[in-house]
């Protein structure tokens, strides 16, 4: 199935750079324009598996996120026509290399992951012009700047995106296998105090257990860490909705469902300073970007992170075999 086009993301006159910077979201890379092979471009090869084909803007963390360590981890990307349009849909694969010149590793196959939570749970909160994002499960075999490269058929049209993706064997912001931050964290159950909490519009109710008392629950928990007013990429709506969404289906007896809130509206609720406001949870954890969810097993050890935009059914395959 062919990717399709949706309407455009970029103004007339913003450049890709102005919108990444909006989105709050990093650009994995940009691969060469039309035109023919270059010259010595091995097949296979990250150079030959974006040479010559239409350019595509891949839009996600990549060198400009945190950096992951080595093994199996999951990469999401959006990818951005030339014009300023989102694809969505078809089968894109993702190659991997630790040159440019040399054979890559792959294909890997990534799978289109569409919003669907903002509309059904009722949020007012601001929206994303990101429709969803595709998603693909990679094992990086060593540290490194790895080279990436996304090659998409779209109908008689070949297309393609490269970047780099950031791998390292130091210690990581939350990273897999490691113990979740035991730290307290706001709890209300009433509007009036929930709207104290929560950006959220109108506020969710994960907030009904403090993450400390979660990690000592003897259940699995998801954390989502979000600012939905003042989220910089506007998807910390979506993504807390998506959490909301499986919370909604699961409920807290199987497991815990939290949602951190970056910056506390306080009981004024008057529009947020976030310099002033910003949430000890997130500055305990060191986050410094958003949304972030974690899936965390009954030990209290990360099993599943994401950061940007993540779905109600990727996150429930995480928390599936932790109940």
């Amino acid at each position: 199935m062919a990717a399709t086009h949706r309407e455009p993301i970029l103004g007339p006159r913003s450049t890709r750079r102005q919108f990444l910077v909006a989105m709050g979201v990093g650009l994995i890379g940009v691969a060469c324009g039309g035109g023919g092979r270059r010259g010595g471009a091995a097949p296979g090869s990250i150079d030959g598996l974006t040479s010559g084909k239409t350019r595509l803007s891949v839009l996600g963390t990549g060198a400009d996120g945190p950096p992951m360590n080595p093994g199996l981890n999951r990469i999401a990307f959006d990818l951005v026509t030339p014009q300023g349009g989102l694809l969505s849909g078809g089968s894109p694969n993702v190659w991997i290399g630790s040159d440019t010149t040399n054979r890559a590793l792959g294909p890997f196959p990534a799978t289109w992951h569409p919003f669907t939570a903002y509309d059904k749970t009722h949020d007012r909160s601001p929206r994303s012009p990101l429709s969803g994002a595709y998603a693909v499960p990679i094992a990086f075999p060593a540290a490194g700047v790895w080279n990436l490269a996304v090659t998409l058929a779209n109908g008689s049209q070949r297309q393609a995106g490269a970047g780099l993706i950031q791998i390292t064997d130091g210690q990581v912001v939350a990273g897999l296998g490691t113990k979740a931050i035991s730290t307290p964290t706001p709890v209300a159950t009433t509007l009036r105090k929930l709207k104290e909490i929560c950006s959220r519009t109108p506020p969710d109710a994960m907030h009904y257990i403090s993450l400390d008392r979660a990690l000592s629950s003897g259940k699995p928990t998801v954390a989502v860490f979000s600012t939905p007013l003042l989220c910089q990429s506007q998807l910390c709506g979506p993504v807390t909705d998506e959490v909301l969404l499986l919370f909604k289906s699961i409920g807290s007896p199987s497991a815990n469902f939290i949602h951190v809130e970056e910056f506390l509206p306080g009981p004024d609720l008057k529009p947020l300073v976030p310099n002033q406001k910003v949430s000890p949870a997130f500055k305990r954890w060191g986050l410094e970007s958003e949304p972030w969810v974690f899936v965390i097993d009954r030990a209290g050890t990360i099993r599943f992170r994401s950061l940007g935009p993540v779905t109600a059914p990727e996150i429930e395959a995480a928390l599936r075999p932790l109940l």
